[in-house]
């Protein structure tokens, strides 16, 4: 009887390892199941959010359209009006700058610039206060690099006044607006096209079929645990019946094991229906797969086609701002446009003041000098009264000593020695 006992005991213990492994991969394939499901329920949201965004931006395409083509116009009849005024004022500041042209700068004077600075990098950062101080000196040793700045105009910032000359101009503002029109047009086609070729599905039916294989997955692998349950009930029986057996080896034991034997008769089956309930488990979870996979291939294309629509919504709100920005400029015109003048007027003032600025600068330099001599035949006359008086006052010490200090102890006054 025991041997027949450790036999049955064997064979439970054989179906129980066997059940374990396979319940152990449906445990496996219904986690792996419940996140595809998790996976989906996030990504789907995303795919309903951009394909309802695509609709709205495609709206706020042909809004923009619109609201640019009509700025466009107002624009470019406002400006026409100001053109003659402002060819006429570019007409003076050309005229001005011109003038500045023909100046030439005095070589000395840029001479003695170049000097300065040259001092100031050998210096290094050091204090330029004591090179002020000295006054204008020339070198003629830097003649040669006297031409880089040789006419006034050399000091002239071009570039802001071409800036401000764009800025000002009425093309500047048809353009602008002409050229909004034209890239909402493309990226409107781009757009579109994008729309069209997309295999995005946002219908909900995957997320309701995911769920329902799901329900009968799990309701699968509860079944495959119950039976789980029963093959190690099997188990402990059998095994129960062995210790019994082999503790009373030596005394009579009658033992009725039909039943155990006639359940270990139903193990192959059991462990037969357990692998069919794996197939099956397997068979669900790849379906769910399968509706991931597909979610996840829209979610890739969504995403991507979300950079490209994020891309023109960045442009689109460019346009639109551009846009906002020339309304306001229309609202302001007379404002802003009528400054921008004044800013080229004033520039003209200023490079004319420039003009006649250098030539008392001419002045001023030439009193400067007169000045500086003054000051060094004053310090000249200064050093020698206080080279006189040195001279005395030492006289007078060293008589003082002769007489009486050489007699005085060291320690008595020292300051007088």
């Amino acid at each position: 009887m025991e041997s027949k006992l450790i036999n049955l005991t064997s064979l439970s213990q054989q179906a129980l390892k066997v059940g374990e492994k396979l319940c152990h991969k449906a445990d496996t394939f219904v986690k792996e199941c419940r996140n595809d499901i998790e996976n989906i329920e996030i990504i789907y949201p995303k795919l309903r959010f951009i394909w309802g965004e695509l609709g709205v931006q495609v709206q706020t395409v042909q809004k923009l359209k619109k609201i640019a083509a009509k700025q466009n116009g107002i624009l470019q009849e406002f400006y026409a009006n100001k053109e003659q005024e402002l060819s006429i004022i570019i007409d003076k500041l050309d005229n001005t700058l011109e003038g500045l042209r023909h100046k030439h700068v005095d070589s000395a004077i840029r001479e003695n610039a170049i000097a300065i600075e040259r001092a100031i990098a050998r210096e290094n950062n050091s204090n330029i206060l004591g090179d002020l101080e000295k006054g204008i000196e020339f070198d003629l040793k830097n003649k040669k690099d006297s031409g880089e700045k040789a006419y006034l105009y050399d000091y002239v910032y071009e570039q802001s006044i071409q800036d401000l000359k764009v800025k000002t101009q009425e093309e500047q503002y048809h353009t602008t607006s002409s050229k909004i029109l034209e890239q909402i047009n493309t990226q409107q086609k781009q757009l579109d096209e994008m729309i069209l070729n997309n295999t995005i599905s946002p219908e909900k039916s995957g997320i309701d079929l995911s769920h329902e294989k799901f329900i009968a997955l799990e309701q699968e692998a509860n079944s495959m645990a119950e039976t789980l349950v029963s093959l190690a009930r099997n188990y402990d029986q059998v095994s129960a019946a062995l210790k019994a057996c082999q503790l009373h080896a030596d005394a009579s034991l009658n033992l009725d094991i039909s039943v155990l034997e006639k359940d270990i008769g139903l193990l192959q089956p059991i462990v037969q229906e357990l692998q069919e309930g794996l197939q099956y488990i397997e068979s669900l979870s790849e379906e769910v797969r399968a509706i991931n996979r597909f979610y996840c291939a829209s979610y890739d294309e969504a995403n991507k086609l979300f950079s490209e629509l994020d891309n023109f919504g960045s442009s689109f709100e460019s346009f639109s701002n551009t846009i906002k920005e020339l309304e306001v400029d229309f609202e302001k015109s007379n404002v802003i446009v009528d400054r921008l003048l004044d800013e080229l007027l004033n520039l003209n003032m200023v490079y004319e003041e420039f003009s006649r600025a250098y030539d008392h600068m001419i002045i001023e330099i030439d009193r400067r000098h007169r000045i500086k001599e003054q000051h060094e035949k004053l310090l000249e006359d200064y050093s020698n009264k206080l080279e006189a008086l040195y001279l005395e006052e030492s006289r007078q010490r060293d008589l003082f000593f002769q007489n009486h200090g050489r007699y005085i102890p060291m320690d008595l006054c020292p300051p007088i020695q």
